[in-house]
């Protein structure tokens, strides 16, 4: 239940319904034949772009539908300025928000809360990610929000005036962490562009396990795992990556597997060939393969592997269920490969890339945590 401060009831803040401030409105089915266009009058989200979005932005939305298609689909428009995030599933659980930059639709796992004149689109954004609303769900078996629980939500409200002034200090740190982002996506093109060009004159391959060292992972047992920092971080596979490197969840107190800092952390099961960086010494699952140069081209390796996934193309579907690759493929995997990238400075090039990719990476979970403790101090 909100409260407020002596403070906050002089300043002007009261307790409202967050029905109140904010329409919800549902998103709606999107069948499997009307998707696939990358261009239209509306882009149609559904909950793996919202997975994507980045502070108050969305990075892509891969579908987009005509105007013409809105009756069919009975889609709704969610207007500018709306606040979108998952309502049922593993979705829900995330707690991820983004906002509408311009019209759109969303789908049946989507909701959105569309905010009232009385309030502050931005500071709206933000309070949403105090709520918890993951907290409120029902169901069991497949866990779903019910509009009402959300409307009947308490929450204290500032004057406009205020929230305008936490929207512009939360914002703004924002707004540096997806300037960052993007830099850090410039570069990465960067570099994949001058991997791709030394590539050219590449006349000769090698088998992997001749030019780097391969630690495939092996999962430690489960009662061994934790949240709470105790033992080396832990990453079973894919779903722990980020863009470079991989999110801190879990560790363990007995490791088996590890990789070292820098090493190159490959996806050896659907989807394979994904890749991040450790930052540190760590723990691999089962569904991650560390692999280290043992040449001294640790970037121009990466770079290699990150721009030529046609390499494993030939063990997608050799999993019994799911595709996979195990160490006599990855090991006997030609990849590329020339003494000169140290002498003709490729590798020198990609090591100042990755390093300005470090730096970046590492000042944005800086704002990031800034960000999150002036939003318990700003907003509650």
């Amino acid at each position: 239940m909100a409260v407020l401060s002596d403070a906050q009831r002089e300043a002007g803040w009261t307790i409202v319904k967050l029905g109140d401030i904010c329409a919800f409105v549902a998103g709606s089915a999107f069948p499997q034949k009307e998707q696939g266009k990358v261009s239209g009058d509306y882009p149609f989200a559904k909950v793996k772009d919202l997975q994507s979005a980045a502070g108050l932005s969305w990075r892509n939305i891969d579908n987009w539908i005509e105007e013409s298609q809105l009756k069919t689909l009975k889609s709704k428009i969610i207007p500018v300025k709306s606040i979108v995030f998952a309502k049922i599933g593993e979705g829900l659980k995330r707690e991820r928000f983004a906002m509408s930059s311009i019209p759109m639709c969303i789908d049946n796992n989507l909701m959105a809360a569309v905010p009232s004149a009385a309030v502050n689109n931005i500071w709206l954004y933000y309070k949403f990610k105090t709520l918890n609303i993951s907290s409120l769900v029902a169901g069991s078996a497949l866990p779903y929000l019910r509009v009402q629980d959300l409307k009947d939500l308490d929450i204290s409200l500032p004057p406009l005036e205020e929230q305008e002034r936490i929207a512009g200090i939360l914002g703004s740190l924002d707004d540096k962490i997806e300037a960052n982002t993007r830099l850090i996506q410039t570069l990465d093109s960067l570099g994949e562009a001058a991997t791709r060009k030394y590539l050219k004159s590449v006349q000769k391959t090698q088998k992997l396990n001749d030019i780097a060292h391969i630690v495939m992972g092996q999962s430690p047992k489960g009662e061994t795992l934790n949240t709470e920092g105790s033992g080396v971080l832990f990453f079973q596979g894919k779903k722990d990556f980020g863009f470079r490197y991989p999110t801190p969840r879990t560790y363990t107190t007995a490791a088996t597997r590890m990789a070292e800092p820098l090493d190159i952390l490959f996806s050896v099961r659907a989807p394979i060939g994904a890749l991040n960086r450790s930052v540190e010494a760590c723990c691999v699952g089962r569904g991650l393969a560390a692999i280290r140069s043992s040449c001294g081209q640790e970037n121009t390796l990466f770079y290699t592997l990150k721009t030529n996934p046609n390499l494993w193309e030939k063990f997608e579907g050799e999993g019994t269920i799911f595709s996979a690759i195990n160490k006599k493929g990855l090991s006997e995997l030609d990849i590329p490969f020339s003494e000169t990238a140290i002498s003709n400075g490729v590798e020198d090039f990609l090591t100042s890339v990755e390093q300005e990719i470090f730096s970046l990476e590492q000042e944005n979970l800086q704002l990031a945590e800034t960000r999150d403790a002036l939003i318990k101090r700003l907003i509650g």
